[in-house]
């Protein structure tokens, strides 16, 4: 059990040692942080290897371990890319691969909730991070709802253009996350190797009245971007016999 306290003890100072140290730097040896914190080697290496698992550092054979650069992690909701990575402090970015208008045809129809024929707008960007590539997303819109939208508007959060020029705002969306391998042209935008998993994120966006306004196909980066949420006892029902409040 002593043991087991220890090792605890060595990982929290182990995390602290991470918080303080820039990505890429070596950690001091398993000797050195043994004669620091007055730890056995073996407790340090299993507190070490425990971090390992976690993604926070990796150990190079016959360098040292190093810290690991941490996903972005991005809380599910009604928020743009944009405004998430500047409340992380971040620089956004945009670069525009692919921007046609054309007519809808069966399943884009469908998921837009118009005629089949109809015009719909369809855009890809490379979205950025501090300049990193961090994801590849396609957006369709119907186009009688963004008349004179042009490829110069995409440079920032669609969400606040929509706002701001159309009086769109989306009021919910339904969600589907999945894990992909990705394409040869996708690891080359993101710049990543083809046995790098992703995440497939697709969004379809309504407005208050229900009716759809844009559906998103985006492809983020399994190795710097995290999806989370947060979840309430709303959704589920009381235990038998317990009234509601």
């Amino acid at each position: 059990m002593r043991e087991d306290v220890t090792r605890h003890a060595a990982r929290a100072r182990l995390r602290e040692l991470i918080a303080a140290s820039r990505v890429g730097d070596r950690l001091p040896s398993e000797r050195q942080l043994s004669e620091r914190w007055g730890a056995a080697r073996m407790t340090i290496r299993r507190a070490t290897d425990g971090l390992i698992a976690e993604g926070l550092v990796e150990r190079r054979q016959g360098s040292g371990t190093y810290v690991m650069p941490q996903p972005f992690a991005r809380l599910l909701g009604l928020t743009s890319f944009t405004q998430d990575m500047c409340e992380r402090g971040l620089v956004p970015g945009s670069k525009l691969l692919a921007f046609r208008v054309s007519p809808a045809d069966g399943p884009v129809a469908g998921t837009l909730n118009i005629a089949v024929g109809e015009p719909a707008l369809r855009f890809t960007r490379l979205r950025l991070a501090n300049a990193e590539p961090m994801a590849v997303e396609t957006v369709s819109i119907p186009a009688a709802y963004v008349p004179g939208l042009a490829p110069a508007d995409l440079d920032g959060s669609l969400y606040e253009l929509l706002a701001a020029r159309y009086g769109m705002v989306t009021g919910s969306a339904s969600v589907r996350i999945e894990p992909v391998l990705p394409d040869s042209p996708t690891c080359e935008l993101l710049a990543i190797a083809s046995d790098q998993p992703c995440l497939r994120l697709w969004m379809v966006d309504r407005d208050a009245r229900g009716r759809v306004i844009m559906a998103a196909d985006c492809i983020y980066r399994g190795d710097r971007y995290q999806l989370s949420a947060e979840i309430t006892g709303a959704a589920f029902p009381s235990a038998p016999g317990r009234r509601q409040r």
